[in-house]
């Protein structure tokens, strides 16, 4: 806390390497300042957000992870709505299969502060359309894939796409507006750009590969 008070009141140039981002004005909103402070070590990795408001008394976001785990922090627009929003991607210490997870944190320009960090296991971001798909954690071959739409900081589950069982013989589509069920015996032409999909198509064809 003594280096992050620090760089607070002394640091004026932007910083951005493995162990220490350092962002300085309009990070998030147009019409208020912020400071941004991603710090590494040993510890873990703190993550910081200041805003003029309170002439950067006291953040309005905090996260910590275990240095091992976090891979990367991303500002941009996640939800649509053309403001910057942050998202912390990290990587648990154990498991067997693909778990690329984000914490997205919307950020409120009415209020100045971040929504509860949301977890989204390996997504695929379309702000232009409102969209976000995810794909579950699970052996290859055995995952869901959900398509959601955002409402503002909220996401509604539009869709899930999985296969049948473990043949393949077609994907299972699931409106979850219409309640209906739909076998579909060809790839949706959505499905080859989304994170994951590779996992998705291949096969296990006994328990001894799992």
């Amino acid at each position: 806390m003594k280096t992050i008070s620090n760089l607070i009141k002394n640091q004026k140039e932007t910083v951005e390497n493995d162990s220490l981002r350092f962002l300085s004005g309009h990070v998030f909103s147009k019409s208020i300042n912020h400071k941004y402070i991603r710090l590494s070590n040993r510890s873990g990795t703190y993550i910081h957000v200041y805003s003029e408001q309170d002439q950067y008394t006291e953040p309005i976001f905090t996260a910590r992870l275990h240095w091992m785990n976090f891979m990367k922090d991303s500002i941009f627009d996640i939800n649509g709505d053309k403001i910057r929003d942050l998202a912390i991607h990290w990587y648990p210490s154990s498991g067997c299969c693909l778990a690329d997870i984000y914490y997205c944190c919307i950020y409120d320009e009415n209020t100045d502060h971040f929504s509860e960090k949301l977890e989204i296991l390996n997504p695929t971001f379309y702000p232009d359309q409102f969209q976000t798909f995810s794909m579950t954690y699970g052996h290859p071959g055995e995952t869901k894939f959900y398509e959601f739409k955002w409402t503002n900081n909220t996401l509604d589950t539009l869709k899930s796409y999985e296969w049948n069982d473990r043949s393949h013989n077609h994907i299972i589509l699931t409106n979850f507006k219409t309640g209906t069920h739909t076998d579909l015996k060809n790839i949706p032409k959505n499905l080859p750009e989304l994170y994951g999909f590779d996992w998705f198509m291949m096969r296990l064809n006994n328990e001894d590969e799992k």
